[in-house]
Protein backbone atom coordinates (compact mmCIF):
# COMPACT_ATOMS: atom_id res chain seq x y z
CA UNK A 1 0.00 0.00 0.00
CA UNK A 2 2.75 2.43 0.97
CA UNK A 3 4.64 1.55 -2.20
CA UNK A 4 1.55 2.27 -4.33
CA UNK A 5 1.05 5.68 -2.75
CA UNK A 6 4.72 6.55 -3.13
CA UNK A 7 4.63 5.70 -6.85
CA UNK A 8 1.53 7.85 -7.33
CA UNK A 9 3.12 10.78 -5.55
CA UNK A 10 6.29 10.50 -7.59
CA UNK A 11 4.23 10.50 -10.78
CA UNK A 12 2.36 13.62 -9.68
CA UNK A 13 5.58 15.52 -8.97
CA UNK A 14 7.17 14.35 -12.22
CA UNK A 15 4.24 15.54 -14.34
CA UNK A 16 2.19 18.39 -12.82
CA UNK A 17 -0.89 17.61 -14.88
CA UNK A 18 -1.20 14.12 -13.43
CA UNK A 19 -3.37 13.05 -10.53
CA UNK A 20 -2.36 13.26 -6.93
CA UNK A 21 -2.67 10.09 -4.87
CA UNK A 22 -5.89 11.39 -3.31
CA UNK A 23 -7.46 11.89 -6.75
CA UNK A 24 -7.30 8.15 -7.39
CA UNK A 25 -9.78 7.36 -4.61
CA UNK A 26 -12.67 8.38 -6.89
CA UNK A 27 -13.01 7.17 -10.48
CA UNK A 28 -9.83 5.07 -10.36
CA UNK A 29 -8.09 4.10 -13.61
CA UNK A 30 -9.85 1.43 -15.68
CA UNK A 31 -7.40 -1.21 -17.00
CA UNK A 32 -7.31 -1.49 -20.79
CA UNK A 33 -8.66 -5.06 -20.70
CA UNK A 34 -11.69 -3.84 -18.73
CA UNK A 35 -12.58 -0.93 -21.02
CA UNK A 36 -15.63 -1.17 -23.28
CA UNK A 37 -15.46 -0.50 -27.01
CA UNK A 38 -17.04 2.93 -26.45
CA UNK A 39 -14.53 3.77 -23.73
CA UNK A 40 -11.69 2.92 -26.10
CA UNK A 41 -13.34 5.12 -28.73
CA UNK A 42 -13.48 8.00 -26.26
CA UNK A 43 -9.81 7.53 -25.32
CA UNK A 44 -8.87 7.64 -28.99
CA UNK A 45 -10.92 10.81 -29.52
CA UNK A 46 -9.22 12.43 -26.54
CA UNK A 47 -5.68 11.56 -27.60
CA UNK A 48 -6.35 12.74 -31.17
CA UNK A 49 -7.87 16.04 -30.02
CA UNK A 50 -6.00 19.29 -30.76
CA UNK A 51 -5.79 19.80 -26.98
CA UNK A 52 -3.05 17.16 -26.79
CA UNK A 53 -0.80 19.29 -29.00
CA UNK A 54 -1.86 22.60 -27.44
CA UNK A 55 -1.02 21.90 -23.80
CA UNK A 56 -4.65 21.05 -23.07
CA UNK A 57 -3.96 17.63 -21.64
CA UNK A 58 -5.00 14.27 -22.94
CA UNK A 59 -4.36 11.83 -20.10
CA UNK A 60 -7.47 9.71 -19.61
CA UNK A 61 -6.60 9.17 -15.93
CA UNK A 62 -6.73 12.91 -15.22
CA UNK A 63 -9.92 14.71 -14.23
CA UNK A 64 -12.28 15.56 -15.77
CA UNK A 65 -11.63 12.93 -18.45
CA UNK A 66 -11.66 9.98 -16.06
CA UNK A 67 -15.19 11.11 -15.09
CA UNK A 68 -16.26 11.41 -18.74
CA UNK A 69 -14.89 7.89 -19.29
CA UNK A 70 -17.72 6.53 -17.15
CA UNK A 71 -20.16 7.76 -19.81
CA UNK A 72 -18.07 7.50 -22.97
CA UNK A 73 -21.02 8.31 -25.21
CA UNK A 74 -21.22 11.65 -23.44
CA UNK A 75 -17.43 12.01 -23.38
CA UNK A 76 -17.11 11.61 -27.14
CA UNK A 77 -19.60 14.42 -27.74
CA UNK A 78 -18.10 16.58 -24.99
CA UNK A 79 -14.66 16.45 -26.60
CA UNK A 80 -16.16 17.49 -29.94
CA UNK A 81 -17.88 20.45 -28.28
CA UNK A 82 -14.76 21.38 -26.33
CA UNK A 83 -12.56 21.23 -29.43
CA UNK A 84 -14.97 23.45 -31.35
CA UNK A 85 -15.26 25.99 -28.55
CA UNK A 86 -11.51 26.18 -27.89
CA UNK A 87 -10.11 26.00 -31.40
CA UNK A 88 -12.76 26.64 -34.05
CA UNK A 89 -14.95 29.60 -33.09
CA UNK A 90 -12.70 32.21 -34.68
CA UNK A 91 -12.26 34.02 -31.36
CA UNK A 92 -8.71 35.06 -30.55
CA UNK A 93 -7.00 32.87 -27.96
CA UNK A 94 -6.96 35.66 -25.38
CA UNK A 95 -10.77 35.95 -25.62
CA UNK A 96 -11.36 32.21 -25.48
CA UNK A 97 -9.10 31.88 -22.46
CA UNK A 98 -10.64 34.94 -20.79
CA UNK A 99 -14.06 33.29 -20.97
CA UNK A 100 -12.59 30.13 -19.42
CA UNK A 101 -10.91 32.11 -16.62
CA UNK A 102 -14.20 33.86 -15.84
CA UNK A 103 -15.91 30.46 -15.62
CA UNK A 104 -13.13 29.24 -13.32
CA UNK A 105 -13.61 32.31 -11.11
CA UNK A 106 -17.37 31.73 -10.96
CA UNK A 107 -16.83 28.14 -9.82
CA UNK A 108 -13.83 28.96 -7.59
CA UNK A 109 -12.09 26.19 -9.50
CA UNK A 110 -8.35 26.19 -8.97
CA UNK A 111 -7.76 23.33 -11.42
CA UNK A 112 -9.28 25.16 -14.41
CA UNK A 113 -7.67 28.41 -13.31
CA UNK A 114 -4.19 26.89 -13.08
CA UNK A 115 -4.63 25.02 -16.36
CA UNK A 116 -5.68 28.13 -18.32
CA UNK A 117 -4.08 31.22 -16.78
CA UNK A 118 -0.77 30.63 -18.57
CA UNK A 119 -2.56 29.93 -21.86
CA UNK A 120 -4.45 33.22 -21.49
CA UNK A 121 -1.25 35.23 -21.03
CA UNK A 122 0.44 33.34 -23.86
CA UNK A 123 -2.56 34.17 -26.04
CA UNK A 124 -2.14 37.89 -25.41
CA UNK A 125 -4.22 38.63 -22.31
CA UNK A 126 -2.54 41.18 -20.04
CA UNK A 127 -1.40 39.30 -16.89
CA UNK A 128 -3.06 41.93 -14.72
CA UNK A 129 -6.47 40.98 -16.11
CA UNK A 130 -6.26 37.52 -14.61
CA UNK A 131 -4.74 38.89 -11.41
CA UNK A 132 -7.65 41.29 -10.98
CA UNK A 133 -10.22 38.56 -11.67
CA UNK A 134 -8.50 36.31 -9.11
CA UNK A 135 -8.81 39.11 -6.55
CA UNK A 136 -12.48 39.75 -7.35
CA UNK A 137 -11.83 43.09 -9.04
CA UNK A 138 -13.01 44.39 -12.37
CA UNK A 139 -9.83 44.25 -14.50
CA UNK A 140 -8.37 47.69 -15.09
CA UNK A 141 -6.44 46.89 -18.28
CA UNK A 142 -8.96 45.08 -20.42
CA UNK A 143 -9.18 45.87 -24.11
CA UNK A 144 -12.61 46.89 -25.41
CA UNK A 145 -13.41 43.45 -26.85
CA UNK A 146 -12.28 41.78 -23.62
CA UNK A 147 -14.51 44.05 -21.54
CA UNK A 148 -17.51 43.00 -23.63
CA UNK A 149 -16.81 39.31 -22.89
CA UNK A 150 -16.24 40.11 -19.21
CA UNK A 151 -19.46 42.11 -18.85
CA UNK A 152 -21.57 39.56 -20.71
CA UNK A 153 -20.47 36.61 -18.59
CA UNK A 154 -20.24 38.35 -15.24
CA UNK A 155 -23.75 39.76 -15.60
CA UNK A 156 -25.03 36.27 -16.39
CA UNK A 157 -23.25 34.80 -13.36
CA UNK A 158 -23.84 37.63 -10.91
CA UNK A 159 -27.16 39.14 -11.97
CA UNK A 160 -28.84 36.20 -13.74
CA UNK A 161 -29.69 38.63 -16.55
CA UNK A 162 -27.94 40.71 -19.21
CA UNK A 163 -28.59 44.43 -19.52
CA UNK A 164 -29.71 45.89 -22.84
CA UNK A 165 -26.51 47.94 -23.02
CA UNK A 166 -24.28 44.91 -22.52
CA UNK A 167 -26.27 42.85 -25.01
CA UNK A 168 -26.08 45.59 -27.62
CA UNK A 169 -22.30 45.78 -27.28
CA UNK A 170 -21.94 41.99 -27.42
CA UNK A 171 -24.11 41.50 -30.49
CA UNK A 172 -22.50 44.51 -32.17
CA UNK A 173 -19.01 43.09 -31.67
CA UNK A 174 -19.50 39.34 -31.89
CA UNK A 175 -22.91 38.83 -33.49
CA UNK A 176 -25.53 36.38 -32.28
CA UNK A 177 -23.31 33.40 -33.14
CA UNK A 178 -20.41 34.88 -31.19
CA UNK A 179 -22.60 35.36 -28.13
CA UNK A 180 -23.61 31.70 -28.28
CA UNK A 181 -19.99 30.63 -28.61
CA UNK A 182 -18.92 32.75 -25.63
CA UNK A 183 -21.66 31.49 -23.34
CA UNK A 184 -21.06 27.97 -24.69
CA UNK A 185 -17.44 28.21 -23.55
CA UNK A 186 -18.48 29.29 -20.08
CA UNK A 187 -21.17 26.62 -19.89
CA UNK A 188 -18.81 23.85 -20.99
CA UNK A 189 -16.32 24.78 -18.30
CA UNK A 190 -19.13 24.77 -15.77
CA UNK A 191 -19.61 21.12 -16.66
CA UNK A 192 -15.85 20.61 -16.39
CA UNK A 193 -15.88 22.22 -12.95
CA UNK A 194 -18.64 19.88 -11.76
CA UNK A 195 -16.71 16.84 -12.99
CA UNK A 196 -13.65 18.12 -11.12
CA UNK A 197 -15.70 18.66 -7.98
CA UNK A 198 -17.24 15.19 -7.96
CA UNK A 199 -13.86 13.57 -8.62
CA UNK A 200 -11.99 15.66 -6.01
CA UNK A 201 -9.74 16.70 -8.88
CA UNK A 202 -6.65 18.68 -7.92
CA UNK A 203 -3.76 20.16 -9.88
CA UNK A 204 -0.46 21.48 -8.50
CA UNK A 205 -0.47 25.28 -8.53
CA UNK A 206 1.91 27.19 -10.76
CA UNK A 207 3.13 30.78 -10.56
CA UNK A 208 -0.22 32.27 -11.52
CA UNK A 209 -2.10 34.57 -9.09
CA UNK A 210 -4.30 32.37 -6.95
CA UNK A 211 -8.08 32.58 -6.79
CA UNK A 212 -9.02 34.36 -3.57
CA UNK A 213 -12.00 33.08 -1.61
CA UNK A 214 -14.62 35.79 -1.88
CA UNK A 215 -18.19 36.45 -0.76
CA UNK A 216 -18.89 37.88 -4.23
CA UNK A 217 -16.74 36.78 -7.14
CA UNK A 218 -17.68 39.61 -9.49
CA UNK A 219 -17.98 43.22 -8.29
CA UNK A 220 -21.06 45.26 -9.12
Amino acid sequence: MKKTIAIALLAAFAAPGLLSAADNTRFPPIPADKQTAKQKEFIQALTQSPRAANGGGGNINNPPFKVYLRSPEYGIEAIKISDYLRFETGLEDRLTELAILIAARNWDNDYIWTAHYGAAVKGGLDPSVGADIAAGKRPAKMKEDEAIVYDLLTEIYRDRKVSDATFAKAVGKYGEKGIMDIIGLAAYYGNTAMALIVSNGTRPAGNEPKLQKLAQNFPK
